[in-house]
């Protein structure tokens, strides 16, 4: 192994680089569109995640949904004729699983989503992936969680297909009684 000595200059030199590298600021990301209502924007994989409900919500007059209601939860059927458009709703629904299952909120400042995602843990999703998009089923063992996953499938998600961007850019309500 052989070693290499430097001059005083040139250990200075590397010195004052790797401070100044470790002093730039990281990188940042644009600032998160108005709809998604979320003031906590350090969440590395939010800005992702946005990216994809933008083209989402743009493209909404393209996606078709129907929602059947049970006495334990609600099963959703979202398509889209466009196959990209189709992957896009199936990872889209892939990354609010995972969101989901790890209680990392999105639109924290709708109180709909707010109490969805502070009742996580009681919140039972499957997703069964289509050839046009997906089949979310999702259940909780609690009434009151129930009526919120109703409220959001029903009071926000499908009007976002209904009404796209718009519909985003409001709060969703709490359904009757919640305490929000």
């Amino acid at each position: 192994m052989s070693h290499h000595t430097c001059s005083r200059r040139e250990f200075l030199a590397a010195a004052a680089l790797s401070l100044l590298a470790a002093c730039e600021p990281p990188p940042r990301t644009p600032p998160l569109p108005d709809w998604m209502l979320t003031p906590d924007a350090t969440d590395p994989e939010l800005w992702h995640d946005a990216l994809i409900i933008q083209d989402l919500l743009e493209r909404h007059g393209e996606i078709h949904r129907e929602v059947e209601h049970y006495s334990y939860g609600i099963r959703a059927t979202t398509t889209s004729s466009a196959p990209d458009l189709a992957e896009r709703i199936r990872v889209h629904v892939e990354q609010m699983q995972s969101r989901l299952r790890r209680g990392a909120a999105i639109r924290q400042g709708d109180p709909l989503f707010a109490a969805v995602f502070a009742h996580h843990s009681q919140v039972e999703l499957r997703v069964e992936r289509l050839a046009d998009g997906v089949r979310v089923t999702e259940t909780s063992p609690d009434p009151a969680v129930v009526a919120l996953l109703r409220q959001h499938a029903v009071r926000a998600v499908s009007e976002f297909v209904a009404d796209g961007v718009e519909r985003a850019r409001r709060t969703t309500p709490c359904p009757p009684g919640y305490p929000c």
